[in-house]
Order: structure tokens, then C-alpha cells, then sequence
């Protein structure tokens, strides 16, 4: 089994950073009102958990609650889902650096996984109740970074502990 994912992981880890972009389009391709729903539920249950006294605040400290943590809420998502991309990415093109010498292999990572992010900012100009944002982007991008550089420290300590292995 460990060989025949050794000679099929260029494969494997390209389906991950598809399944992971059709993830990314899913939950772009939900209208606002959907979309909403979703993060308000959320909003509402981490509101619960971390504010016990929130019935009790005025109405208009609670509609600014709500906002705030909600939009923080988003925000976190798009930074984490297109971490798992840039983590996904890094990692195909860490399989494929074993066959070919690639130069730069993190700025690809990078610029792919922004590009992505741009083209899906672009998809929700489509989207019912829903509109592109360059602040999006820039959150996004940073989220694929963010998992790029996960992956190479992963890597890189993976390497090191192999190397210690093979001096014993």
C-alpha cells in the first residue's frame, strides 16, 4: 500500500488541491442569504459559548456584537480554507519537485493559490446576494502563505528527523 501511494502521490496530492478548490467554489457558490445563514449560525453559537450575559446587553451593543464576530467569523474562514489550499498546493508541488527540479516551488504555490482566490472573487460577482472584494483577496492570499509555509516547516522537519535516523 505505502509504495503504491509513493508512486501515484503526484496524483493523489493534485485530487487533494481539487477536491480542496471545488470545497473553496462550493461555499462561493452559495447566495448571500445562504451563506449568511450559515456564518450567523456561528455567530450565534460562539456568541453563547464566550458571552453569557449577551441578553442582557442593550440591542443596539448586541446587533454590533453580532457584526463584529461575524464578520471576524468570515473572515477566519477565508483565511483557513485557503490555507488547506496553499498547504495542499505546497505539498503537490513538493511531490512533483521529486521528478523535476522546480525553481521557486513556494512562489508558484503562492501565486496559484492567489490566483484562484482572485478567480473566485470574480465567480461571486455572479452570485446572488453575494460581490468580489479585493479585501478578500488579500486575506486569501495570506491564508495561502500561511499553509505553504506550514508545509515547507513540515517538510523541512521531516527531512531533519530522516536525516537524524540514518547517522544511528
Amino acid at each position: 500500500m505505502k509504495a503504491w501511494i509513493q508512486k501515484h502521490s503526484i496524483l493523489l496530492t493534485l485530487l487533494l488541491v481539487i477536491a480542496v478548490m471545488a470545497m473553496i467554489y462550493g461555499f462561493s457558490a452559495q447566495t448571500g442569504e445562504q451563506s449568511g445563514a450559515m456564518s450567523g449560525k456561528l455567530t450565534t453559537w460562539v456568541i453563547n459559548l464566550f458571552v453569557p450575559d449577551f441578553d442582557n446587553m442593550t440591542e443596539e451593543n448586541q446587533e454590533s456584537l453580532r457584526y463584529t464576530v461575524g464578520f471576524l467569523i468570515r473572515k477566519t474562514a477565508h483565511f483557513l480554507e485557503y490555507a488547506l489550499l496553499g498547504f495542499s498546493l505546497m505539498l503537490h508541488i513538493a511531490q512533483i519537485e521529486k521528478k523535476i527540479v522546480v525553481r521557486l516551488p513556494w512562489l508558484w504555490a503562492w501565486v496559484i493559490g492567489t490566483l484562484y482566490a482572485a478567480g473566485d472573487e470574480f465567480h461571486q460577482s455572479f452570485v446572488a446576494g453575494r460581490g468580489p472584494s479585493v479585501r478578500d483577496v488579500m486575506i486569501d492570499s495570506s491564508g495561502v502563505i500561511a499553509g505553504v509555509l506550514l508545509i515547507m516547516w513540515i517538510l523541512r522537519r521531516r527531512k531533519q528527523r530522516l536525516a537524524i535516523l540514518k547517522k544511528m
